[in-house]
């Protein structure tokens, strides 16, 4: 069997330059795409995208223009607006560790933190991987299991998301999460 690899590898095919490639080049592009990989998820239809964390760190250039929804955590944690968690399928009372996927959120008895409980009571510096990340993050989980808000993520997505960050880039994931949560919220 011939071997097809061309003599020059660095050249685009088709071109005789026998000139390689500029090495600061590649490093550039790789830099660039390692950036934005850290939040990307599988590949999801153009419109959708434009509400993601990517499409909101592209600006959004894309027309048509779509409206990104998102509702704060101080929505979500009152009881004014405890209606609105019956259309996303997550209660009040279900545990951050069994939703997320985690075994971090617990008392120093051992007794884990309700969703609820985690945008009330560990609110601040309180959270046990950085500050405010659970707050958000039952936030984010919230609109994007919600059927009337346009977050950019499913619920699935979001756990993936929270679940391949949490550890390594908190405080970047707590940042994310804190911008789509902050974007316009349609809920009464």
């Amino acid at each position: 069997m011939a071997d097809l690899t061309p003599e020059h590898q660095d050249t685009t095919p088709g071109t005789t330059s026998t000139e390689p490639a500029n090495p600061s080049r590649r490093k550039l592009t790789g830099a660039a795409l390692g950036a934005t990989a850290v939040f990307t998820l599988s590949s999801r239809p153009v419109w959708a995208n434009q509400c993601s964390i990517s499409g909101m760190m592209s600006g959004n250039l894309s027309k048509p223009q779509v409206v990104c929804e998102g509702c704060t955590p101080g929505y979500w944690k009152v009881p004014p607006h405890f209606d609105s968690w019956a259309a996303t399928g997550f209660n009040t009372t279900d545990t951050f560790n069994a939703v997320f996927g985690v075994t971090q959120y617990v008392r120093s008895n051992g007794t884990p933190y309700t969703l609820l409980e985690v945008m009330v009571e560990l609110n601040g510096n309180g959270d046990p991987i950085s500050p405010n990340l659970g707050f958000h993050a039952v936030a984010a989980l919230l609109n994007a299991a919600h059927p009337d808000v346009n977050f950019g993520y499913t619920a699935g997505e979001l756990i993936t998301l929270f679940q391949n960050n949490y550890l390594t880039n908190s405080a970047g994931l707590k940042d994310s999460l804190e911008m789509l949560n902050e974007r316009e919220c349609p809920l009464n």
